[in-house]
């Protein structure tokens, strides 16, 4: 990285580690996150002033705070703007401590942050290019959306929102997602939908999960796969996934209908409310670990990327 560039710091709270906050949803894998794991370092491009991409080297030398080597210089508005997008991906204000009192395991080995992308809408975009495929391919659109419309960062609604439905089809290999990622970013940068009221912490989830539900091409799994993304988990999101990791680690037999086994989940998870997704997610995680046969903090994505989907642990 240039040595030109500004050097931010970011102080976090005791006990945070960065590892840890980075590698804990498959997030991080996604383009155009890379995780450096010799150096313990996330190199990820941030959007400036007037959407200035900024590469972003972060890690964190010491315990109190990370260092964020900017490839560019940065003023103070571009510093508060890089800043801010980094506390979103990482969690950095939220509280763990009452999750933690909730599952003693979990506070022992330090899970409680869930890796998310730096804004919402990227958050949104990605549970699309998520639902109904494989995650190599998954992997593949995120990177395609990021080389041919985001100019190496990930793309803006501006971005998306400029692009024809069957150009982004053709280019970024999305199929049918083409068009529910288009009119999401032209629903966005016209304000007909205010992605900042979903964020607002006064706001309850049972006000947001129907909201969800009116975004075109957002079903229940995806609404419960963003709603934890807001820090919201007392929704699960359940799908073929869940069903197989559920009949794993808890000796449960097939039904002929594994959509039989949904309340059967959600009652399980509830003893750990109003954290059921974090109390389902580690669990899930700890089994992709196990499988995998490393710490994710170890994972590269090209080769551990499509080891740890459903159809490679059956």
């Amino acid at each position: 990285m240039a040595t030109t560039g500004s050097t931010l710091s970011i102080k976090v709270p005791r006990g945070f580690d960065l590892p840890k906050a980075v590698c804990s949803y498959g997030y991080f894998i996604l383009a155009p996150n890379r995780w450096d794991r010799a150096t313990r370092t996330l190199h990820r491009p941030l959007h400036g002033r007037k959407d200035r991409l900024i590469h972003t080297a972060i890690s964190q030398k010491q315990p109190d705070r990370l260092r964020v080597a900017c490839d560019k210089r940065v003023g103070k508005p571009e510093a508060a703007l890089i800043r801010s997008q980094i506390n979103r991906m990482l969690r950095i204000d939220e509280d763990v401590r009452p999750w933690h009192r909730l599952h003693a395991k979990a506070k022992r080995v330090g899970f409680g942050r869930l890796f998310r992308s730096p804004t919402l809408f990227e958050d949104i975009v990605k549970t699309i290019t998520g639902c109904n495929v494989t995650w190599p391919n998954t992997m593949r659109m995120n990177a395609l959306l990021c080389e041919h419309v985001g100019k190496g960062g990930f793309p803006t609604a501006g971005q998306l929102a400029a692009t024809r439905a069957d150009t982004l089809k053709r280019l970024c290999k999305v199929g049918y997602r083409a068009k529910r990622i288009v009119l999401l970013a032209r629903a966005v940068t016209r304000g007909d939908l205010d992605l900042n009221w979903f964020e607002d912490p006064a706001r309850t989830t049972d006000e947001i999960w129907p909201q969800l539900l009116n975004i075109y091409g957002i079903g229940e799994y995806a609404a419960g796969n963003l709603c934890q993304l807001l820090g919201r988990y007392d929704r699960l999101a359940i799908d073929s996934e869940t069903y197989r990791h559920f009949r794993q680690a808890h000796g449960v037999p097939t039904p002929t209908n594994p959509k039989k086994l949904h309340k059967r989940i959600e009652k399980y998870y509830a003893r750990y409310a109003p954290y059921q997704f974090l109390a389902y997610w580690f669990e899930l995680w700890q089994g992709y670990e196990a499988s995998v046969g490393d710490d994710a903090r170890d994972w590269d994505a090209a080769e551990h990327g499509p080891s740890f989907t459903a159809n490679q642990l059956k």
